[in-house]
């Protein structure tokens, strides 16, 4: 599968999520109201805030290709990368305000003693979203919505059930869902927060290891220049990537050597990357270098000679 393939699919995947959270927060949202189930609305809420992650992780995805595409300068990157930050501040922000607003409504109902209970049509709306979410977004960074759903659907079912036997102190059960769900969203809030915040003081530390990178690669031998760095964080490891340009005139085995020097340097001097991954390229094939085909070339050197 090529890149652009990757891309499009990764692309179809996001524009999946988007548009299923959407319809499924509408969907929640109108049963919810109509049924008078807390728990449901706030699982609707919940979802509505997949959805603008969704969003999110589109539009990073597509800034990525730009990129990889253009191979933008590293000052670009970092505006990017900016962005990206802001964006994902905005949505914790967000995320933390659903969730008090939620868990503060839930308190006032409790608060006001409930005197009834929901309408079944919210026990049958929390299962036939429980069902599409487990059969159409089964990736494990959505365990928490999971959760949302199913201790909504807890609540309110316990909750009917209650109306059912003549039980009234079960109605609790579906505003305290609600309450649930407003801790699961604030403490993913949270958690957003503080990853965007750590990682903010360490593009900090990032971007004057780049520079300092970028002037101990240049110093490689068959280094022409250097293109663009970027590093990026994959859980606790830290890949570096980077675009170099090497005489057009060297063979692609002289160019492998060259890159390979750069890595091992890398590797050495920067014991906290990973793995660096280097694209080789040749600088301006204008630019006076020995040319392979020339005869009377023959004993001029390369650069890696």
């Amino acid at each position: 599968m090529s890149t652009a393939q990757r891309y499009a699919k990764a692309e179809s995947a996001k524009w999946a999520g988007l548009w299923g959270n959407m319809l499924l927060a509408l969907f929640k949202g109108i049963i919810g109201w109509l049924s008078g189930s807390k728990g449901l609305l706030a699982d609707a809420f919940r979802t509505a805030a997949e959805a603008a992650a969704a969003a999110t992780s589109l539009s990073e995805l597509r800034a990525g290709r730009f990129r990889k595409l253009k191979k933008a300068s590293s000052a670009a990157e970092s505006e990017d990368s900016k962005g990206e930050m802001a964006t994902s501040i905005l949505l914790s922000v967000i995320l933390l305000i659903i969730g008090l607003e939620i868990g503060i409504s839930a308190i006032r109902v409790i608060a006001d003693r409930v005197t009834d209970s929901p309408h079944w049509s919210s026990v049958a709306a929390l299962a036939a979203g429980l069902i599409i979410q487990l059969l159409f977004f089964p990736s494990k960074d959505r365990l928490s919505g999971l959760y949302c759903s199913l201790a909504a659907l807890v609540g309110a079912g316990v909750s009917v059930i209650g109306k059912l036997l003549a039980v009234p102190v079960l109605y609790y059960f579906d505003p305290a869902a609600a309450l649930v769900i407003a801790v699961i969203v604030v403490n993913n809030g949270f958690k957003m927060a503080a990853a965007t915040v750590r990682k903010s003081s360490q593009a900090d530390t990032g971007e004057e290891d780049a520079d300092e990178m970028k002037q101990l690669v240049q110093r490689v031998e068959g280094v022409i220049t250097v293109q663009s760095i970027r590093a990026k964080e994959h859980g606790h490891y830290v890949i570096a990537e980077m675009v170099i340009s090497v005489n057009p005139r060297i063979s692609v085995l002289e160019g492998q050597e060259v890159a390979k020097r750069v890595k091992q340097l890398v590797m050495k001097r920067f014991i906290h990357i990973t793995d660096v991954s280097i694209y080789v390229e040749p600088y301006d094939p204008g630019y006076p270098y020995k040319s392979n085909h020339d005869p009377n070339q023959e004993q001029m050197p390369t650069l890696l000679q």
